[in-house]
């Protein structure tokens, strides 16, 4: 079978559910990542208000049924989503794969995933989550007592239709803080399967 990547964005906490009920179907492992979900409109951003706790699950699958995964992970009850895509997809459209959803990520300096969110719900994204990440290091970077010091990331996972997927892509590639070199990069990945859970 071809690699495919589960991902299932939860509430805090719940990440651990999912995870037992994907494995106990045929799915060999994942990781749980810490994240917020954005609040729902900028007035509440600028309070500081609506965000919300995330469990961010992915598994890489090479085994197992998919479908019988995402219908296990679905009797859990869990309060977000869950999607399924090709772990390596060079050209889903050659390939045949038929998608209606896409991922699309966004991995930028922290402090810059709200200044991008506003800008993706301008072009009609609803929402997203941001995760908070690092930097990998290289030989170049300055090191404390041996060690590197890395840049501090978030990651920026919005999940829509297929149709409005361009739109929101071209006004985040537009905003001048991803111009800068190394300030980030934003991607998209089609979604073979997706579903609301709770």
């Amino acid at each position: 079978m071809k690699w495919q990547t589960m991902i299932a964005v939860v509430g805090r906490g719940q990440g651990d559910k999912v995870m037992a009920a994907a494995r106990k179907a045929g799915a060999p492992g994942g990781t749980i990542c810490s994240a917020r979900g954005t609040a729902s409109s900028s007035l509440l951003a600028t309070l500081g208000l609506g965000d919300t706790r995330k469990d961010v699950l992915v598994s890489v699958i090479n085994r197992g049924d998919p479908e019988a995964i995402l219908s296990a992970v679905h009797e859990v009850k869990a309060k977000g989503i869950v999607m399924m895509t090709d772990a390596l997809v060079e050209n889903s459209e050659e390939d045949g794969m038929d998608y209606s959803w896409v991922l699309i990520e966004v991995i930028c300096e922290e402090g810059y995933g709200e200044d991008i969110m506003v800008a993706a719900r301008k072009a009609g994204a609803k929402g997203g989550t941001v995760i908070n990440a690092h930097g990998t290091s290289t030989e170049d970077d300055v090191r404390f007592f041996g060690y590197p010091l890395v840049p501090e990331k978030e990651i920026l996972m919005i999940v829509m239709d297929r149709d409005k997927a361009d739109d929101v892509i071209e006004a985040i590639s537009s905003l001048e803080i991803l111009k800068k070199k190394g300030m980030g990069i934003i991607f998209s990945i089609p979604v073979r399967s997706f579903m609301n859970l709770g």
